[in-house]
């Protein structure tokens, strides 16, 4: 069983939540992917990449993701036969996302640039029909960057939404989602 963790923008795969999913699932290989989710074709490459490295081996995959890793994580559930949990995702980064440098948390020398082309590259990657594998959402209702209440709304009656009254958008007390993705395992 894997189960990949897919960080959010100015995040990166080194993210605590992968070291806590780590020791919550240590029969499962967890692990954090390095990858650009800003930049929409080096993105899907990437992830491609890493999923045709996993056919023919143990292939069963988990994909939680938070904020613009949920949106891959929702995106990849469309494309590949597995089970995803978008955590507070950005359904329309195309919207929230602005152009310009930034700074990765955490990574003083690391800068990520967003640009117009990727901006407009996010609409080949929204999902509009069911997914291919399965989708659950959890989200924080007091998120102070994303409106999660339409969130809900939009998403409802499509996945299985998991409401929790706080934890901001970086989802704090990640270890109350371990339920949900102990379920999955266990599927």
């Amino acid at each position: 069983m894997n189960i990949w963790y897919l960080h959010g923008f100015r995040s990166s795969a080194k993210s605590p939540k992968v070291k806590a999913m780590q020791q919550a699932f240590p029969s499962c290989h967890v692990r954090g992917i390095s990858y650009t989710p800003h930049s929409p074709v080096v993105a899907e490459e990437i992830l491609i990449n890493e999923y045709e490295k996993l056919i023919g081996k143990d292939d069963v995959l988990i994909v939680v993701g938070t904020s613009l890793g949920g949106f891959w994580a929702r995106w990849l559930a469309s494309e590949l036969p597995i089970q995803s949990l978008m955590i507070n995702p950005s359904l329309h980064p195309d919207k929230t996302l602005e152009t310009g440098e930034f700074t990765v948390y955490g990574e003083f020398n690391e800068m990520i640039k967003v640009t117009n082309k990727d901006l407009q590259d996010f609409n080949h990657y929204k999902v509009t029909s069911q997914p291919y594998g399965e989708c659950q959402v959890a989200l924080a209702m007091d998120d102070e960057v994303l409106d999660s209440a339409s969130t809900a709304k939009e998403l409802e009656g499509i996945y299985l939404i998991h409401k929790f009254d706080t934890g901001t958008h970086r989802f704090t007390d990640f270890e109350r989602i371990f339920p949900v993705i102990e379920q999955m395992v266990g599927k």
